[in-house]
Parts: C-alpha cells; sequence; structure tokens
C-alpha cells in the first residue's frame, strides 16, 4: 500500500475489502459479499478463516455508509494504527481545566530535567485556553531554563527542546489534529455550529488531500452557522519564552560588569601612592615614593651582576608603571640600573639608580649587562 492509500487507511481496512476510497458504496458492498463467503468458516475450512472474515466484518461496518467512512477517513489523516481511538467512542478534547472549548489550541512542548550525566524529558500536547496558554508556556520554559542545564547529556537536549518549543507554539500538525476530532466528536453528539466551526478551522491547516474529506463533511452540515472564535496572539506566546533567556543575559551582563567595574576598581588601586620597600640583603631599606601598578619584587642582592642592565638610549624614567605618569628625570643612554621589580606583562621594569632611588623605565629601552662604569659609592652594586 502506497503513502496517499495510508493516509486515509490506517486500519487497512480498504485493503481487507480489496477496494479504494473512490470505490463506491455499491462496490464496497459487492467486494464484502464475495469476501464474506470465501472466508466464512461455514465454508472456509482454513484455520485463519475465523480471523480474516472478523476483519471483513468489521471493515465493513464501518465503510458501508458513507457517513462513518469519511469519519474513518478523516481520523485516518491524524491517527496512526498503534493510537487509532475506538470510533464510536471518541472523547471530547477538554482544556487544562478539563472544560469544553471551541476555542482550544495544541501545544506540543517538550520539558527536559537535567540529572548530572542523564537527563528526564517529557513530551507532551497540552491543550489551553487563551488563558491558560501563557502559564503552561510560561512553567514549562522556566523549568528548562532553571532545571534543563543541570546535566552534561541535558545541554543539547535542552537547547533542541527550547528551539523546538518556540517553533511549536502554533504546530499545524496537533491543531489539525484537534480540530478534526472534535470536530467529529461535536457532530456525533448533535452540535453542528460548533462541528463546522472547527472543520472549517481544520480546513485551514490541512494538506490538499485531507481537504477534500473535511470539505464533504463540511457541506453536510450546510444547515448550520459556524460560530465567531477569538483569533490567537501567537507572537505572544513566542515572545513570553524569550523573556527568560532575556533575563538570564541581563544577569550575564550585569555580572560581566560588576566584574568588569571590580577589575577597573583593583586596576586604579594598585596605581595609588605607595611607599615601596626595597630590603638588601646586609637588611638595610630603601624606600620609593612612585605610583605603582601591581609590581612583582625581585629580591636585591647588591653583589649579583645578572640584575643590572643598562639604559640603550636616551629615556624617560617615570614615576609609575605608564607613559602617563610623571617624568621622574631624563636617563642618559649607557646608564646602568639595578632591576628591583617588573609588571604582569613585563612592559615595565622598576629600577634603582646609584643613588638609592627608583623609578620606572620600559622593557624595551633596557638591555641585559653593565654600560657606563658604576661609581664606588652606588648602592646598586657592591664587590664581595
Amino acid at each position: 500500500m502506497n503513502k496517499t492509500a495510508m493516509a486515509y487507511d490506517k486500519l487497512g481496512y480498504y485493503q481487507i475489502l480489496e477496494a479504494t476510497a473512490n470505490s463506491s458504496e455499491e462496490e464496497i458492498r459487492q467486494k464484502y459479499r464475495e469476501l464474506a463467503k470465501r472466508w466464512h468458516p461455514d465454508h472456509n475450512p482454513d484455520s485463519s478463516a475465523i480471523d480474516k472474515f472478523q476483519k471483513i466484518s468489521a471493515a465493513f461496518e464501518v465503510l458501508k455508509e458513507s457517513k462513518s467512512r469519511l469519519k474513518y477517513m478523516l481520523l485516518s489523516f491524524i491517527y496512526d494504527k498503534d493510537n487509532f481511538p475506538d470510533m464510536n467512542a471518541l472523547c471530547l478534547l477538554r482544556n487544562m481545566h478539563g472544560q469544553e472549548d471551541i476555542n482550544l489550541r495544541a501545544f506540543p512542548l517538550t520539558e527536559i530535567t537535567g540529572k548530572g550525566f542523564s537527563y528526564k524529558s517529557i513530551h507532551k500536547i497540552y491543550y489551553c485556553s487563551q488563558y491558560e496558554a501563557a502559564g503552561v508556556i510560561g512553567n514549562i520554559t522556566r523549568h528548562n531554563w532553571i532545571y534543563g542545564f543541570l546535566g552534561v547529556t541535558a545541554l543539547f537536549a535542552n537547547s533542541n527542546a527550547l528551539i523546538k518549543n518556540i517553533l511549536r507554539i502554533n504546530d499545524r500538525k496537533a491543531n489539525l489534529n484537534l480540530f478534526i476530532h472534535n470536530a467529529l466528536v461535536y457532530e456525533a453528539e448533535g452540535k453542528k455550529e460548533e462541528a463546522k466551526t472547527l472543520a472549517l478551522l481544520a480546513e485551514q491547516q490541512a494538506s490538499k488531500e485531507a481537504a477534500i474529506y473535511l470539505r464533504q463533511f463540511i457541506s453536510s452540515l450546510q444547515d448550520c452557522n459556524a460560530l465567531s472564535v477569538k483569533k490567537w496572539n501567537f507572537k505572544k506566546l513566542v515572545s513570553l519564552q524569550l523573556f527568560y533567556p532575556l533575563i538570564v543575559l541581563c544577569a550575564c551582563l550585569l555580572i560581566g560588569g560588576t566584574l568588569y567595574l571590580k577589575k577597573i576598581e583593583q586596576t586604579n588601586s594598585f596605581k595609588t601612592n605607595l611607599k615601596e620597600v626595597v630590603v638588601f640583603n646586609n637588611g638595610e631599606k630603601a624606600f620609593s615614593d612612585v605610583a605603582v601598578a601591581k609590581i612583582f619584587d625581585i629580591p636585591v642582592d647588591v653583589s649579583d651582576k645578572q640584575k643590572l642592565y643598562h639604559v640603550i638610549e636616551k629615556t624617560e624614567a617615570r614615576h609609575g608603571a605608564d607613559s602617563g605618569f610623571d617624568v621622574y628625570k631624563t636617563i642618559e643612554a649607557g646608564t646602568t640600573v639595578r632591576i628591583t621589580g617588573y609588571t604582569v606583562d613585563q612592559n615595565w621594569y622598576r629600577v634603582m639608580f646609584d643613588n638609592g632611588e627608583m623609578a620606572f623605565i620600559e622593557q624595551k629601552k633596557l638591555q641585559q649587562g653593565i654600560g657606563k662604569e658604576i661609581p664606588l659609592w652606588s648602592k646598586i652594586y657592591k664587590e664581595n
């Protein structure tokens, strides 16, 4: 059986009677008589004859009359074989409060709960009135954003669920199922106006093939008028779902902004005027009144030649580790200094001069090794 045939014959009744959707009632009756005679247990000793005869009888009971035949074909468009309902016991799909509501809409939603290395997924179709929809959608969206990411494997599943929940806000298939199902229930209950109203809504959602049978159903209700229904604002329901990630984004921006401002405050605090202390290996101390950034200290050993550098060109030593600080003094090329510290990025070195005072010089202006001769009275170097 091809896909087109399956669309209106989910229980295989046409196939059982070796007929098609285009077969007339007389052709259906003729097929039934032939098959019933062939498979009647009184005439056919085959072990499968009873089962085959029962199936033929069940198929004929549905297809022998145009009204039940049309009902079967419409249900075939919205149900599969595994969940096909009892045609004679259809129950009305009601809203979340169990009330009858002609203005229902169907919302297929997925709820994800992360559980460490696993997650729990609940997929359900919610039938909501206009007053219920926002609450249901809001609760599930909020749940997914709070609990849906609490797990490694839940990250992808929840992200996928959040996107699909938005895309399914006005789900064509789910609402087509709702409209056709309830239209058939209302028609069976004699509520023709409600049935016609929903059938017209279903026709707007249906495929070309399903629409043909819906028009036949609507034609059978020509002696009544359709009811008016309220217009749904689906954009509002989409915006409701986007509200929660907006809150998360604002929270992240707030936290990020707070951390950034704190970092600026810390940076500025490093540039306050401090009394920097340099301790010599003989216990003597030297103080610097320069304003500094965060400095990594280098222990001073006046006999250590490795920390002696010289200025490679005439440059300006400053009171702080930045070109924006005031100039301490201009240093001639070849002047030997001792390195006593450096900034985090090592772009600036804190250096000591012969008189024991300190200032900052850019790293690129210095070269390791002794330049000009160091005076005997200098505090930066003493031979053992």
